[in-house]
């Protein structure tokens, strides 16, 4: 870091900060922020007129069927999707292991029913995911978060899933050997 660098907390020594700091960088083929092997994905879209009572109506069953649908991708880490605005704008907010383009390609190949069911007669304009101009929607309704930030950056979906089994096996294997 440059010598002149002022942080926020001037009483915090510049090395503990410096030393946790990762790069951030532009996802490589779309809009959005990427650190390591993790990357952000937002949209705001319009809500149409009465797309919020429709949108309030089926979000139950979208969270319901949540692990479903991740389940089928594989690669997301986390998703918010709510009414902002008092109902006027519809937030997609996702944390996910891949490139922008694969991580799309990848929804539209394995949750155009689970997407659709929260979009279409909600998002003004939203052509559904199978449409050819879903895309072009996509492009002209996501933006690139200011400050986004993920702990395990290196870390996929699928290593934290199999660092979890191991460790339960592995706390199995210290149980069975204290009794």
């Amino acid at each position: 870091m440059a010598k002149d660098k002022r942080y926020i907390a001037p009483d915090v020594a510049a090395a503990e900060i410096e030393k946790t700091i990762h790069p951030v960088r532009q996802q490589t083929d779309g809009v959005g922020l990427r650190m390591g092997k993790t990357s952000e994905f937002t949209l705001v879209a319009p809500v149409k007129a009465g797309g919020a009572d429709v949108f309030r109506q089926r979000i139950g069953q979208a969270q319901e069927e949540c692990r479903f649908w991740e389940g089928k991708l594989g690669t997301v880490h986390d998703l918010r999707v709510c009414l902002i605005n008092e109902g006027r704008q519809i937030l997609f907010a996702a944390t996910y292991s891949d490139e922008f383009k694969p991580y799309v390609l990848d929804v539209i190949k394995f949750a155009t029913p689970w997407i659709d069911h929260m979009f279409l007669g909600v998002a003004e304009g939203y052509p559904g995911l199978a449409h050819p101009d879903a895309l072009e929607y996509i492009a002209k309704h996501q933006v690139q978060a200011d400050l986004w930030y993920v702990q395990n950056d290196d870390a996929t979906v699928r290593d934290i899933g199999r660092g979890q089994r191991a460790l339960k096996s592995f706390n199995a294997l210290l149980d069975a050997v204290q009794d």
